[in-house]
């Protein structure tokens, strides 16, 4: 079983640096939604009907396996890395750059095919193991459960979610609304609501340089409150961040908002509340020095399983 999934894992990596060598980056943008939202929904039952239905299969056996738990938290956590070590461009910018690095997708990695097969294969590992913690009777089986559905839920939601996600810049001016907008990559988009400076106020230090900056804009005529590291919510998963100003005058002209739109933060918020509760009942119900070993999956091996 170990060797077969060995393989398995090996085809899988060897698939995705060809995919990324001839494709270039995964197409997040044609999964948008609502494509985006039925493809997981597809997803989550295709688990639920693999553990139910199909969990004496060699497949499901072997996404259930121990050396599919080595695989895939080692390609994570290899993907993060990768991610850490190489400055992270813009879809354009990573473009431009030439070599092997830039081939494998390094310089915008959680894009790349390689990083989108990998956290893939872990979140199908992951929920199919929540999946069966769920069936398994125990004392400690709620936190196991809370635990591991909520990294899934919080990792399921960037991961869905990068197909939605988008990230604007936009000049907003004092002497007239605009509702023109610019990605990362330099298209734009016309926003549905204009926005114009109404007030802007500086202090500064001693030397002149900027100490505090904030701005008072008018969203398609209602008054809002912006500065830095304080976002305003302008709905479900879009917030207005305040990044720059017009430094080359005295009375600025302009001020520079970003707009971060993420549709399933809250799901992502909602799946880090999740691990925190089980983690609250880790710390009440202590080490679980009884856990009870049980058959997995017509798997022969015993497992233990909290």
């Amino acid at each position: 079983m170990n060797l077969t999934t060995n393989l398995l894992f090996l085809l899988s990596l060897l698939l995705s640096v060809a995919m990324q060598c001839i494709l270039g980056n995964f197409p997040f943008g044609f999964f948008a939604f609502p494509l985006d939202a039925v493809m997981a929904l597809l997803w989550m039952a295709l688990m639920w009907y693999g553990y139910k239905e199909l969990r004496t299969t060699a497949i499901v056996r072997m996404l259930l396996s121990p050396a599919a738990t080595r695989w895939t938290l080692g390609w994570f956590l290899v993907g993060c890395l990768v991610i850490g070590l190489f400055p992270q461009l813009s879809a354009r910018e990573a473009a431009e750059r030439q070599g092997v690095f830039s081939l494998l997708g390094c310089y915008n990695f959680m894009s790349s095919w390689i990083f989108v097969t990998g956290l893939f294969g872990l979140l199908t590992h992951l929920g199919l193991v929540t999946l069966r913690r769920c069936f398994i009777p125990g004392r400690n089986r709620w936190r196991f459960v809370l635990n591991h559905a909520g990294l899934w839920l919080a990792l399921f939601a960037g991961f869905i979610g990068s197909a939605s996600e988008q990230t604007l810049r936009i000049p907003v001016f004092r002497d007239a609304p605009n509702n023109e907008a610019f990605t990362s990559e330099g298209e734009r988009v016309f926003l549905d609501k204009p926005l114009q400076l109404t007030r802007f106020t500086v202090e500064h230090y001693d030397n002149g340089t900027p100490r505090y900056f904030f701005a008072e804009v008018s969203l398609d005529g209602k008054p809002v409150h912006l500065e830095v590291n304080h976002p305003y919510s302008a709905g479900w998963g879009e917030d207005y961040y305040l990044t720059s100003y017009d430094v080359q005058s005295s009375e600025p002209a302009y001020c520079v908002v970003q707009i971060v739109r993420e549709p399933l933060k809250y799901v992502m918020l909602a799946g880090i509340v999740m691990m925190l509760c089980g983690g609250f009942l880790l710390f009440l119900g202590g080490p679980d020095r009884n856990s009870k070993s049980v058959l997995s999956g017509g798997d022969s091996r015993i497992l233990n399983v909290d």
